[in-house]
């Protein structure tokens, strides 16, 4: 490991400040000792969209010297419903400077989407699909605790220079908008007065669902048809190495959903770092991120539980659990015998409802007031909405702040940071502007990517519930058509740079992303689906020859769209039966081919950890042990010439998998192998 000293920086000021908040503590890691009044931008908000909004306005403008302050009411990040993160996501961290290697030890893995259809007739039948990530040596995705995520991209945000005030709320009231300069009174929360007023050329709205400026322009605009309302708690996995017993493959790895008519369940392992002493996760993250900013190897670094004994940090793996259901659910009379509130009597309703949702809950205990009191049971109602006004005279939103759907497929980060960056893009030419006629041509495609955008989401959020009213509709067409298209669009495709794209052209390859929702063919398949589906009663089966004929149209479209050549809808060849479970080499189904898809994940042998399979990360990032490789096989000369090009840092790991190969045929006693061999390297894809 490079020699790095552990600094005790934040633990040193709390020393010499006892009586300092932990408000004083995460402020004390700006540049300026005090709030500023003159700024460029002014973000209000410092959720992830706030963060990532300064973190990429500071990081593709280096040489302007963009001064942002952004100011975020509460004393510091707090507790959201657990996210899981996509390739979008995960290639933005890469490029802005946070590695896998490096993020790993602060979230959880995620390797995939993972999906059972439940059948409303049968109560143990399903049918399950699942999709790969991206190899891991391109961009695994994360599982976020959202306090956690917002804290490390805080810390990130301060060393680039961005001033990140917890504590302090904009008066909104009283805030002026306006072409010529905005000016923004700021109360510092501690003794409620005020504590400046902030005066910029922008302000940016980073309030998400609150819309705190946005709502003072215009409504929120509905959509037609079905809402959805969202009940969730946190649970520990008191069994969870067991689900596999009531859902064949489900693995902590992937974002697992449980779909039935009227919504589903996710379940998201992550790991939380709740009870940790502020001071000690300020100079572990800073520490990482100084590892970051070397390069150090992932094998060279400290596990997540070095970590926790060199910073007296704790760490624990909890599951988000919850449901996103239809508003026309029904729901008993008695509703109010199935729990103490309204989150947890939904919960308890649905989950008794359907069986397979009750034999996999009862592996999983609740965590009560798992972040206080009051914050067990959370429910979130009417989640879709759309802001018909995202810009004007002075002022941006960002984020959910334009509009948000559902948290299936999570939109919210992983579409919303277009929005997001895309604003960040505009930004310095925005400042410049001299009128308020070039302000306004700044921002007008903003505005009309945004006006498409949730729409089109919302017709996927649509579409893909209405596909859940029947087992085979969701992997034969709804999530068939989505994530083919999501995962890699013609043009604009991120596996067809490798997830190699630097930020200065992100937002060009984020806005035309929107999981394909506004590709013709997906369009097309998703327009014929909700006009057979919609007009059907939710609590009746769906006739057998919809279903059929459903089916027949999905197919007819996509067999015009491979004959155009191997390569027409991705925009390259791709391995789909790698990719896909239940699918061949030509998107043909095939339910006999269940297990047959590549493995980019495995569970550390000691911790049960799940964890990227990389033949140069052999230390399990959670605990440290090292991992043995086996292979089927000596891999050749050339097959490990392929890892020193996937890792230019980890020079020695052709001599390491060789050496460690010659130690197990001398050593019968060598460490446990893991339980999924690593095959051969074909084709730039590892399987584990």
């Amino acid at each position: 490991m490079p020699f790095i000293l552990p600094k005790s920086t934040f633990r040193d000021r709390h020393a010499a400040n006892p009586n300092w908040t932990e408000t004083e503590l995460l402020n004390s890691g700006n540049v300026s000792t005090g709030p500023v009044a003159d700024n460029d931008v002014t973000v209000v908000g410092g959720g992830i969209h706030g963060l990532m909004y300064a973190i990429h306005t500071k990081k593709i403008n280096p040489e302007a010297n963009i001064k942002i302050s952004l100011f975020e009411k509460a004393p510091r990040p707090q507790w959201k419903i657990g996210e899981s993160t996509l390739p979008h996501f995960a290639q933005w961290t890469k490029s802005a400077g946070m590695a896998a290697e490096y993020l790993l030890r602060f979230f959880g893995l995620h390797s995939g989407l993972e999906f059972f259809f439940l059948d409303r007739e049968n109560p143990d039948t399903y049918t399950a699909w699942c999709n790969n990530g991206p190899p891991p040596f391109l961009a695994p995705g994360y599982q976020l605790q959202r306090s956690m995520s917002e804290l490390v991209f805080t810390v990130f945000a301060q060393r680039l220079g961005v001033d990140v005030w917890h504590g302090h709320a904009a008066d909104i009231q009283n805030t002026v908008l306006s072409q010529d300069g905005d000016t923004v009174p700021i109360i510092r929360q501690s003794d409620k007065t005020q504590a400046l007023v902030a005066k910029s050329a922008l302000v940016v709205d980073g309030t998400g669902r609150f819309r705190q400026y946005t709502s003072k322009a215009a409504r929120l605009h509905r959509f037609d048809h079905f809402n959805t309302d969202a009940f969730f708690a946190y649970w520990e996995g008191t069994n969870e190495n067991k689900v596999p017993e009531e859902l064949e493959g489900f693995e902590g790895g992937h974002t697992s959903h449980i779909c039935f008519p009227e919504g589903w369940m996710y379940l998201i392992r992550m790991l939380s770092w709740h009870d940790s002493p502020m001071a000690g996760l300020l100079d572990m993250i800073n520490y990482m991120l100084d590892h970051a900013e070397l390069g150090t190897p992932h094998d060279e670094l400290p596990s997540s539980a070095e970590l926790c004994e060199m910073f007296g940090c704790k760490m624990k793996w909890i599951w988000s659990i919850g449901y996103a259901c239809r508003d026309d659910t029904t729901y008993p009379a008695d509703l109010e015998s199935y729990g103490s509130c309204d989150a947890e009597r939904r919960f308890n309703f649905i989950t008794k409802k359907y069986k397979k949702l009750g034999d996999v809950m009862r592996h999983f205990t609740l965590l009560p007031d798992y972040h206080g009191p009051g914050t067990t049971w959370y429910i979130r109602k009417q989640l879709t909405y759309q802001s018909q006004i995202v810009s004007g005279p002075g002022w941006v939103t960002i984020g959910d702040g334009v509009g948000f759907t559902n948290p299936l497929l999570s939109p919210g980060i992983n579409a919303g940071m277009a929005s997001t960056t895309y604003a960040a893009d505009c930004t310095l030419a925005s400042i410049k502007a001299k009128t308020e006629e070039e302000r306004l041509a700044v921002w007008k495609k903003y505005d009309d990517y945004c006006a498409a955008a949730v729409p089109s989401l919302n017709q996927m959020n649509q579409f893909l519930y209405l596909t859940f009213m029947h087992p085979l509709l969701g992997p034969r067409i709804g999530f068939l058509w989505t994530i083919m298209l999501g995962h890699a669009l013609p043009q604009y495709g991120l596996p067809r740079t490798a997830f190699t794209v630097d930020l200065k052209p992100f937002a060009s390859y984020a806005i035309r992303w929107l999981w394909g929702s506004q590709v013709p063919d997906w369009v097309k398949i998703a327009d014929y689906t909700t006009a057979k589906l919609m007009p059907l009663d939710l609590n009746k089966p769906v006739p057998e020859e919809i279903v059929n004929d459903l089916i027949a149209f999905s197919e007819s479209v996509k067999e015009q769209a491979l004959a155009q050549g191997p390569g027409y809808i991705l925009g390259f060849p791709f391995r789909y039966q790698g990719e896909f479970r239940n699918y061949g080499p030509m998107l043909e189904w095939d339910e006999k081919k269940y297990r047959a898809q590549d493995r980019f994940q495995s569970q550390c042998h000691s911790c049960l950890t799940w964890l990227p399979c990389r033949g140069d990360w052999r230390k399990c990032s959670a605990c440290g042990v090292m991992r043995p490789i086996v292979w089927n096989g000596r891999p050749t000369d050339f097959e490990l010439s392929k890892f020193a090009v996937i890792a230019p840092n980890y020079m020695s790991v052709g001599r390491i998998l060789v050496d460690y190969m010659k130690e197990r045929e001398m050593n019968c006693n060598c460490a446990k192998p893991m339980e999924e061999p690593m095959n051969k390297m074909m084709n730039g894809h590892t399987n584990m």
